[in-house]
């Protein structure tokens, strides 16, 4: 059964929203790599404790006063180690949003291989700790897999018929 080709502008459009998501990802990762690679700075350390002590809530303050404890605990070197690794996840997020950005299909490959790795991890987490944030990043990255996974089936089908 052949499928109607899909419009192409629309296609590219909702590949660069994916791909806009998976920037946001890694601006996320690049600024918490930039914190920890700072985090014994001493201009960072205390301007770190100054933001928990304006945080509204005791408990948001709680758990960075906890997350703060966590990492003081770790050497510089495993926190060096640590960042480096949040790079180059950020790397893939990026090289995964530039593939998707230009309609490449290696960017839609490599996309449904890399966050489709991921899912169980963000399954574990939300049962092990459940959050909001982590329900919707785990359900968005579901969708992304779902979406691409059908568009490259249906490719392929199409390309058999051709």
């Amino acid at each position: 059964m052949s499928h109607p080709p899909a419009n192409p502008a629309t296609r590219l459009g909702i590949l660069r929203l994916i791909a806009v998501f998976k920037f946001a990802k890694a601006l996320l990762v690049i600024a918490t790599g930039l914190g920890l690679w700072s985090f014994y700075h001493p201009s960072f350390a205390s301007a770190l404790y100054g933001l928990v002590r304006r945080l509204p809530y005791e408990f948001e303050q709680r758990l960075l006063r906890h997350l703060i404890a966590f990492l003081s605990g770790m050497s510089p070197r495993r926190i060096q180690i640590i960042a480096t690794a949040t790079f180059a996840y950020a790397g893939l997020f990026i090289v995964e949003g530039v593939g998707l950005w230009r309609g490449r299909h290696w960017g839609e490959v490599l996309t449904v291989i890399a966050t489709s790795s991921l899912v169980p991890i963000e399954i574990y987490e939300v049962v092990r700790q459940y959050s909001p944030p982590k329900v919707l990043v785990l359900v968005a990255n579901v969708v992304i897999v779902a979406y691409l996974v059908a568009r490259l089936r249906r490719e392929r089908a199409d390309s058999r018929l051709a």
